[in-house]
């Protein structure tokens, strides 16, 4: 369990928390097939270990879950362009609150630097335009040319800015699951020395 809450410090916009978080089920799923044979047979029902196994197994399938639901969501500009505007009402604005997150806005000056440049090209351009001046055929063609590169730039930079947005959402989203996980885990690991405790007074 110690390893499986390590593994949210791995950035979740690589693949490689997934593949750690499998490891670690498959690792624990020989592990329960070595340890089944020794688990002590009681009259009463299952043993109070092979409940704490089966915990930490659905424990371990939601870590790897959430870490599925996360890079998918991370990865989601590829199929919704625009992160919609309740969820950066309700992530990167109240729950970033909520969270005590400082560095909320970090990601924006990168994401918008690109932006910036052009629009100062297109007020460059929108300045220039106002003498009309007749280019020859060949420099038509090559302001034809350059058009066309600064409108695919534009949109590489809108593209850009959404996946920024999108890896915000994450980010945040990422750090409440987060959270929610380490409290159930606490909370199940009160209950378990709780019931530990009551079984050896009995």
């Amino acid at each position: 369990m110690v390893m499986d809450i390590v593994g949210f410090y791995l950035p979740p916009d690589s693949g490689e928390r997934v593949s750690f978080k499998i490891t670690l089920l498959l690792g624990y799923s020989v592990f329960l097939i070595i340890v089944s044979d020794t688990l002590p047979a009681t009259a009463i029902g299952t043993p109070l270990i092979g409940i704490y196994f089966v915990v930490c197994m659905a424990l371990l399938v939601i870590s790897l879950t959430e870490t599925i639901l996360i890079v998918r969501l991370v990865h989601k500009q590829d199929l919704q362009p625009h992160v919609p505007d309740w969820v950066k009402l309700w992530v990167l604005e109240r729950a970033t609150v909520l969270l005590c997150i400082q560095d909320r806005k970090a990601f924006r000056p990168t994401c918008t630097q690109s932006a910036d440049i052009s629009r100062d090209m297109e007020n460059n351009d929108s300045t220039g335009e106002k003498s009309p001046i007749r280019f020859p055929e060949s420099m038509a063609h090559i302001l034809q040319e350059i058009a066309a590169i600064r409108q695919f730039l534009e949109k590489r930079d809108e593209f850009r800015d959404i996946a920024c947005e999108w890896l915000q959402v994450g980010y945040v989203l990422d750090v409440l699951l987060f959270r929610a996980y380490l409290v159930a885990v606490l909370a199940y690991s009160i209950t378990l020395g709780i019931l530990w405790s009551i079984w050896q007074d009995a």
